[in-house]
């Protein structure tokens, strides 16, 4: 019996904030999402392919990383001309030509080449609805110092909440196919700007979020440089407080979506044939060391949940520590369903395949003309030119990220701007060790397989991807 897919995306939904993953503070709760991870299988140690929304949804969907690709950043959303890999496949056209109906609800945010789902509802996934509609009701965005990036805000009571609609219309689709059907409910929370509603948008203000952390010495010039850009560092405490409280209030709102589809296979009884995926396609920041949003490395960034509920295999609770990151999706779902992988797809069959020993990463243009954030063009590197390209190694133990591309070049070695951390010794991620002498074996090993990816990559020409730029909402 071909078996149903039920994906659950989340947007900026970070590992830590799913009570299942560790929470920091006990009195936030996920009871849906740990009911998930109580039926299937969680992995601990789950990255994106790339920290921003763009290249992370279309390796999801491709199962190829941006230096495969060719999507390096937001840019391409919007860029008809913009040149991609011309091999990419995407996981749900493999499944509708083997009769598989596939439909998407929500936010898509791909590449203009990249048309995945014979049906795509994005009812419900614009940030531009959701700050108007603060606006309109004389509502208050909450704003870092300086470039005013926008981060928390609370919907009008008085209005109908649009991504209720996503929620909605995905019960709706799986109670009206009767082939196997691949439906996702891709949702924009808690992006930032995190806007939500009552209950959900004080539900936590009882929780004493500490102030955030202040940089650590050694860090690299591209995440002290991403934080003076964002500005968040001269947040006065009590907006920090409220933007921790409406994220957490986002991602309970979300929580309860989530219960309500897993309800609704129940009520349909479809939950004994039905596979089901929760994730992100990236982390977020939340004021760690000035910076609010995506973009980097740290593990409040680079870090997703990831969790898979398959009724077939006799797998409930697990914990998995091996290395999976945002290429496995679509070989994982094509296997659950007994299919084979198209070869040019990247990534692994989380359950088939054995665990790498290095995982890679990328983003970034480094084009003359990038920016840190394109749809404002605010953002130079530190050096005063374009933003840079940057890659990460991961293995169990170690994280490396270094600069690759900068201004359409590739970048000397004085620029690579090299982090290291030791992510077992210091979980956070915070102490630079790529200067230590006795890590040096571990470093250049690391920067010489970011080396050998970078010089293999598919870049596009350095002007083109901005020539028809147009900036997109959200991401």
């Amino acid at each position: 019996m071909k078996p149903n897919v039920l994906w659950i995306m989340c947007d900026e939904l970070r590992a830590d904030a799913i009570s299942a993953y560790g929470n920091a503070h006990p009195e936030i709760q996920t009871p849906n999402m740990d009911r998930l991870a109580e039926a299937g299988v969680l992995f601990e140690s789950s990255y994106t392919a790339s920290p921003v929304c763009v290249p992370a949804r279309t390796s999801l969907v491709t199962g190829r990383r941006p230096d495969e690709t060719g999507v390096w950043g937001n840019e391409a959303h919007g860029d008809q001309a913009h040149a991609i890999a011309p091999d990419l496949v995407t996981f749900p056209e493999v499944l509708a030509s083997a009769g598989w109906s596939t439909r998407d609800f929500g936010k898509e945010h791909l590449p203009p080449a990249l048309s995945p789902w014979q049906s795509q509802d994005p009812a419900g996934s614009s940030m531009r609805e959701l700050v108007q509609g603060v606006r309109d009701a004389g509502g208050e965005i909450i704003r870092t110092p300086g470039m005013g990036f926008a981060v928390a805000g609370t919907w009008p009571e008085d209005r109908d909440y649009p991504p209720e609609a996503i929620t909605r219309r995905a019960i709706e689709a799986m109670s009206e196919v009767d082939e196997p059907f691949l439906v996702r409910a891709s949702y924009l929370q808690p992006h930032t700007p995190v806007i939500v509603p009552e209950p959900w948008a004080s539900r936590y203000e009882h929780v004493d979020f500490a102030a955030a952390p202040a940089f650590a010495d050694g860090t690299s010039r591209f995440e002290t440089r991403f934080a003076e850009v964002n500005g968040g560092h001269d947040m006065d405490p009590s907006d920090f407080q409220r933007a921790q409280v409406a994220y957490h209030g986002a991602v309970a709102w979300l929580d309860d979506q989530v219960g309500q589809l897993i309800g609704a296979l129940e009520r349909l009884g479809l939950a004994g044939s039905t596979v089901v995926v929760l994730t992100s396609d990236h982390g977020a920041h939340l004021g760690e060391d000035g910076a609010y949003g995506k973009h980097t490395f740290a593990p409040q960034s680079h870090r997703v949940p990831l969790i898979v509920v398959d009724p077939r295999r006799d797998v409930p609770g697990t914990r998995r520590a091996d290395l999976a990151d945002g290429t496995d999706l679509a070989r994982t779902i094509l296997g659950a369903c007994g299919i084979d992988s198209p070869p040019q797809m990247g990534g692994r069959d989380l359950f088939a395949d054995p665990a790498p020993e290095i995982i890679l990463s990328a983003i970034g243009y480094g084009a003359a003309q990038s920016r840190a954030f394109p749809n404002r063009g605010i953002g130079t590197g530190h050096h005063g030119g374009g933003w840079p390209q940057r890659f990460c190694a991961r293995t169990r133990r170690y994280r490396l990220d270094m600069t690759t591309r900068i201004d359409g070049r590739t970048a000397e070695p004085d620029e690579a701007d090299l982090f290291l951390a030791d992510s077992l010794a210091d979980p956070l991620e915070r102490t630079n060790l790529a200067e230590d002498p006795r890590y040096r074996p571990i470093r250049d090993w690391l920067a010489a397989a970011v080396r050998e990816c970078a010089d293999r990559a598919y870049q596009p020409d350095d002007h083109s991807v901005y020539e028809t730029f147009v900036p997109p909402v959200g991401g």
